[in-house]
């Protein structure tokens, strides 16, 4: 039978699933003699099993509850709800909390109308006791009934004044504020009370989080998931607020901001206002046995759970409490800065460096800094060693590629010539050409547009000196290189109009190009004429592109560069579509190359984008060198979206109606577009073994679809320059990870690039 309530004294760190990360610890510490106060965790099916809706603990619940109460009162000398020696009891989460949430905790818990007068002659200090009472009506009224502290300050006034009749209207104004918000008057039954706080502390605990590597490896198709509660630490409270030799304060083993070594932290005596470094200095020289012994501990906690520690302590009349401990929630900077020492240390392995990384680590990292800092550069070389898949980048400009390869990557995967050709000083010549009315007219448009597309090139194979650049031919939709029918119709009103004589040519031409334009219109553009089929339309676009690109190369090979240009042909549903165009594309390499095409091992390559072609890839296969699966478009051709309206409410994937786990375009759908690709790749890898396949989208670097290209066998991911680092991290996650679940997998060896 499952346990529900674990005294610490009874646990172990490998009890960390059903007692928590903190109780588990705790207890581990306590085995192992280190002042913790006793305590007992009630499980996450503890919680769920005894706080009923009706808010009361079942009776098999109050019996085991109150079985470990009894143990503490045992340890204490005191009873819970006693009214001359009360036992007051710290109720915390168990749980590590997520990145961005709080963690909840709510101090003497069993005070009420009576206790708090034991608790003063306790003390004998009745301001004190008053004011302990205040507090837990201030912090049960926030937690459990989500009551704004702000309207308990409002009640308040000046806190700086303890004085005992103030305390007293305060605490009767606060009973009010809870019974009349919260519907229900504050218990002054203790058990009562004790029930409510455990199911509120972890009911807090229920936060939406992002998934780890590991779940997302398991079931990719997640994205998110709800937490079923948290286990609730329960302890015996101690007082760090009053007496001589008195404090309270948090440590952390190393610098939570900078991962430097060394502990550090603050520490508020009785004495003192306010928690400083000074006053961790205080102690350090005031009471350096219990100093020592804090570090002692910080030490011992790194060495156990290899992870960067955060201990709360308590000082209580000169004896040191350890009272909370969990893994420190880290700056990107400090959580790759003590990764790499904890590895140098000898503590973890490079392999569960890489492992702890999560993708916004490295986001946070770029956004401080373009560059790269030390440690992550450290940990990229790492990653390099142990992922399988080749990560290359996206680029619209030669710049773009400069910056990819400072950032990793190993080549282009994806050149997007329609940004290059359709620039402001390039696009009215590329228009010009479109509405010649003859093949020597767009000939003449081409002439102009050939050395600046030549000049791209060459700027490109530069850069990538020896890596694959991945070049696709020019894909815009025919009717996004017209000119607005409407404009020119209203121009040709306007000249109407104006009769002026010397406007004879210009109306004349106008007349040209308008009837140039609803010959080409379309009806549904979108499924019409685009990227390989304007080539077959106009293949003289083509024909100037390949020529620029085959120049670029022989100008290259020539001035000692390694240049691999690999043409992407966009938009392929059929196999007879990519033999025209490789038969074009050898034809201009033929004219082109020459006595270079020795040295220029150039590559053909289908863009598998729409659905007919995942369907039909092995005879697509026949005529290519390498698939490039456009995950954008084949997404929203699979679903019927558009990527641009990812977020109009109509798209299920939009809270807060989501039907969808994710959004498709940012996450690849698995279940749905991910089965068309390893379709694809299985029928493609069964006419060509060797066949070179990889994707490049907008949902290239999200770690569950690396994932999942790994699983399939995928030979490369492209994505945006500054994706590339994050990239490089996930491959070599996916890698660890699919070993750890099979380690009779071999990974992927040797510069997958040159396969053809």
């Amino acid at each position: 039978m499952t346990k529900r309530v674990v005294l610490l004294e009874e646990g172990t760190a490998e009890m960390k699933g059903l007692m928590g990360s903190k109780g588990a610890g705790l207890a581990a510490l306590l085995q192992a003699g280190w002042p913790v106060p006793a305590g007992f965790i009630v499980t996450k099916e503890g919680c769920r099993t005894f706080c009923t809706r009706l808010a009361h603990l079942s009776a098999e619940g109050a019996q085991e509850i109150g079985s470990a109460i009894q143990q503490l009162e045992k340890h204490s000398g005191k009873i819970f709800g006693d009214s001359s020696a009360p036992l007051l009891l710290a109720l915390r989460s168990s749980e590590t909390c997520s990145r961005g949430t709080a963690s909840h905790a709510l101090l003497h818990v069993g005070l009420n109308d009576v206790t708090v007068e034991g608790f003063a002659r306790q003390t004998n200090d009745r301001p004190y006791a008053l004011n302990c009472y205040r507090i837990l009506l201030q912090d049960y009224g926030q937690l459990v009934h989500d009551i704004p502290y702000a309207l308990f300050e409002e009640k308040w006034g000046d806190i700086s004044i303890l004085d005992e009749a103030k305390l007293a209207f305060a605490i009767a104004e606060y009973k009010r504020l809870i019974e009349e918000k919260g519907r229900h008057p504050f218990p002054q039954d203790v058990q009562l009370q004790l029930k409510e706080v455990m199911r509120a502390v972890s009911e807090s605990q229920r936060v939406i989080r992002s998934n780890s590597q590991q779940e997302l490896l398991r079931n990719p198709s997640l994205f998110s998931d709800e937490t079923q509660g948290a286990a609730v630490l329960i302890q015996v409270m101690v007082n760090g607020e009053r007496g001589d030799r008195s404090g309270f304060g948090t440590v952390y083993s190393r610098h939570p901001g900078t991962g430097e070594r060394g502990m550090t932290g603050d520490y508020v005596s009785t004495a003192a206002s306010r928690p400083s470094n000074e006053g961790l200095d205080q102690l350090r020289s005031e009471e350096s046995e219990l100093y020592g012994l804090l570090q002692d501990a910080c030490s011992y906690l790194e060495s156990h759970t290899r992870e960067v520690q955060e201990v709360q302590f308590v000082v209580d009349t000169g004896t040191l409490y350890l009272v909370e401990i969990s893994e420190a929630r880290l700056t990107s900077q400090a959580t790759l800065r003590s990764t790499v020492d904890l590895v140098d240390e000898g503590v973890i392995t490079k392999e569960d460096a890489i492992l702890r990384i999560q993708p916004w680590h490295v986001k946070e990292l770029l956004k401080l800094s373009p560059t790269l800092s030390p440690e992550l550069q450290l940990l990229l070389e790492w990653a390099d060693e142990m992922k399988g898949l080749t990560i290359l980048s996206n680029v619209d400009h030669p710049k773009d590629a400069v910056k990819a390869r400072t950032l990793g990557a190993e080549g282009i995967g994806l050149c997007r010539t329609e940004q290059l050709l359709l620039s402001a000083s390039r696009f009215p010549f590329v228009q010009k050409m479109i509405l010649a009315d003859s093949e020597a007219e767009r000939k003449r448009g081409l002439e102009r547009l050939l050395p600046m597309q030549q000049a791209d090139f060459e700027q490109l194979f530069e850069a990538m000196d020896g890596y694959p650049v991945t070049i696709r031919l020019l894909d815009p939709p025919l009717h996004e290189l017209l000119p607005d029918i409407e404009r020119l119709n209203k121009r040709r009103e306007q000249l109407a109009l104006s009769k002026l004589e010397e406007n004879n040519t210009e109306v004349q031409e106008l007349e040209r190009v308008i009837r140039r334009v609803l010959e080409l219109h379309e009806q549904y553009p979108l499924l019409g004429q685009q990227d390989c089929r304007v080539g077959t339309v106009f293949p003289e676009i083509y024909d100037m592109q390949l020529e620029a690109i085959f120049r670029a190369a022989v100008k290259g090979i020539r001035q000692g560069q390694w240049v691999r240009p690999e043409i992407m042909i966009p938009l392929v549903g059929h196999a007879n579509e990519l033999q025209v165009m490789r038969d074009l594309v050898d034809h201009v390499a033929d004219q082109v190359l020459g006595e270079e095409k020795r040295h220029c091992l150039y590559r053909v390559g289908a863009r598998i984008e729409v659905p007919r072609a995942a369907l039909t890839a092995a005879p697509i296969a026949r005529h290519a060198d390498f698939f490039s699966f456009g995950t954008d478009e084949l997404t929203q051709m699979t679903f019927g979206y558009s990527r641009h309206n990812t977020e109009k409410p109509f798209l299920h994937f939009v809270e807060p109606q989501r039907s969808l786990p994710s959004n498709p375009f940012q996450v690849l759908d698995i279940d749905g577009v991910g089965q068309l690709v390893e379709m694809a790749l299985v029928q493609g890898r069964i006419r060509k073994p060797h066949l070179k396949a990889g994707i490049c989208g907008e949902n290239a670097a999200d770690p569950a679809s690396i994932a999942f290209c790994h699983r399939i066998g995928l030979d490369y991911v492209s994505c945006l320059p500054e994706q590339v680092p994050l990239a490089r991290i996930a491959a070599a996650q996916a890698a660890l990870l699919a070993q750890k679940q099979d380690p009779n997998v071999n990974r992927q060896d040797g510069d997958i690039s040159t396969i053809a």
